[in-house]
Parts: structure tokens; C-alpha cells; sequence
């Protein structure tokens, strides 16, 4: 935490801030990113953005106000630094009762007098969709006023992250809500654009998640089900060749596949072929 909110610039970059003018309702970012520079872009711009599936706030709507949707998705796979999970708070705070032991509740975000303000990770009303993540974890907005905390009370809230371990997913129940939506959020999608990320051996989970999706969208015809023409699989990567770069995502068909092996730049932004943008 300490050293991405230190390694994250005040002033947003030129290219975060041209990629995210160039996202649209609709759209889904999937990263394994800890840092807020997206989100940070985003509020930059004014652009407004759900950290949850938008799908997730669709009950009770009409058919017509479920496909007038406002906002770019941002799903977090990874966590972020500026996530707090409540359950081990309330997991103490319960255990002391149970005992009946009386220990002062000064948690700096979810006490009854918290010096950190927080909020939903969901922006509007939902039924049972994620219902392991919503009322678990919370955003803490500008964490970078508040946190990291060194030394003394609250030295031991840490952010809702996984770890970078080989087994990343276990005992970190509530991300796999965001997990369990990927497919329902890209089955209509008309653009797949990956960038710089080459599905190392140690994200076997990831490998499994994202080659489904590659290989259902590359299956799913010149055309999605809204009628808008489907372009190939875009790669953003350094990768010496596009060979190189098929090779460390084997899944992919080459003749749908696009590869810009330059990197992440304006102009690889321009090079991409943005669908029904």
C-alpha cells in the first residue's frame, strides 16, 4: 500500500486520461491492478464508473432502463488498496462480547466513531447479487489522506488485496462474486482488447477464467447478438513478435487475433479498432 500510494502521481498521466476518454457505457475493465490511477483518471474526466457489475443494479428495472446503462464498469480482480473488508472487525468485536470481555471500539473505519470515512462498493440498490462482496467491503475515497497508518491504532487495518501468491483466491470469499460475473458481463461485447498482460503460469485461475472468455468471444461470429460487428482479439504487449506474444496465450486463433507489440502508448490507443465506440 505504502508504496503504490507513493509510486501513484498526483497529476493523472496524458495516456490514462486518453484511454479513459475513450471508454464508453458499456464498457468492462478487467484488471489485476491494486492502484486507483484508473479510477483516478476516471474522476478526472467526470466520467461516472461502477466498481461492481452494473447488472448487479438492474432489479426491479424495466427492460428499456436496463439497456440505458451510464457507467464503465471497473471490476477489480485482484482487490485494491483502497478496500476494507468489515468481517474481521465484526468477527472480534463479536468474539469479545461472546466472552463478555468490554474492549473499546475505535476500528478507524467500521467503529461507532470512525476518524476514515467509507462507502459501498455498489452505487445503487441490489437483491442477491453479491451477496459475499457488498456487505463485506468498502471503499475508503482519497485513501491516500488517511492511509497507510504506521505504528498505534489502526496500524492494523490493512487493504482488501490478493496476495501475489499462488494461491490468491483461497480464503478471499468475497472477491469471487466479481469472479462468478465475468462471463454474464461479456456476452455481448463487439471489442476484447488486452493489455499488457500475458496470463503467467502462476495465475492458473486466471488462464482458465480469461481463455474462456477469449475463446467464447473468438466462437462468437462476425457479429454479437446486438447486431454490431465483432472485431478480432486486440494484444497491447511488448512481446518480441506476435508469434511470441500467441505463444504466452496459446488459446488464441491467430487470423482473430491483432498484436501491437510496442507497448502501451497514445499510439497503440489509436491503432485499436474501438467497435461500436
Amino acid at each position: 500500500q505504502r508504496i503504490l500510494i507513493q509510486a501513484t502521481p498526483s497529476f493523472t498521466p496524458a495516456l490514462y486520461r486518453d484511454f479513459a476518454e475513450r471508454l464508453r457505457p458499456n464498457d468492462v475493465v478487467l484488471t489485476f491492478n491494486y492502484d486507483t490511477l484508473l479510477e483516478q483518471a476516471l474522476d478526472d474526466i467526470g466520467k461516472p464508473y461502477s466498481l461492481t457489475p452494473e447488472w448487479w443494479l438492474d432489479v426491479g428495472q424495466t427492460r428499456s432502463e436496463r439497456r440505458s446503462r451510464r457507467y464503465v464498469d471497473l471490476l477489480k480482480l485482484h482487490g485494491s488498496i483502497d478496500w476494507y473488508d468489515r468481517y474481521y472487525h465484526d468477527d472480534i468485536m463479536a468474539w469479545y462480547k461472546d466472552k463478555g470481555f468490554y474492549v473499546p471500539n475505535r476500528d478507524p473505519i467500521f467503529g461507532p466513531e470512525p476518524s476514515v470515512p467509507s462507502e459501498p462498493l455498489s452505487w445503487g440498490p441490489t437483491d442477491e447479487v453479491g451477496s459475499r462482496i457488498l456487505p463485506r467491503v468498502f471503499r475508503v475515497p482519497n485513501h491516500e489522506q488517511y492511509f497507510p497508518i504506521e505504528g498505534g491504532l489502526g496500524a492494523h487495518v490493512v487493504p482488501f488485496i490478493l496476495p501475489p501468491a499462488y494461491d490468491k483466491l483461497l480464503g478471499n470469499v468475497p472477491i469471487l462474486d466479481l469472479w462468478d460475473s465475468l462471463h454474464r458481463t461479456m456476452v455481448a461485447f463487439s471489442s476484447m482488447v488486452v493489455i499488457g498482460y500475458s496470463i503467467p503460469p502462476y495465475d492458473a485461475y486466471a488462464y482458465e477464467a480469461l481463455g474462456r472468455l477469449f475463446i467464447d468471444y473468438q466462437r462468437g461470429g462476425d457479429e454479437t447478438y446486438w447486431g454490431q460487428r465483432r472485431v478480432p482479439i486486440q494484444l497491447i504487449t511488448l512481446a518480441d513478435s506476435k508469434q511470441n506474444a500467441l505463444d504466452s496465450i496459446p488459446f488464441l486463433q491467430p487470423f482473430k487475433t491483432r498484436v501491437w507489440c510496442q507497448g502501451f502508448s497514445t499510439d497503440s490507443l489509436k491503432w485499436v479498432d474501438w467497435a461500436g465506440a
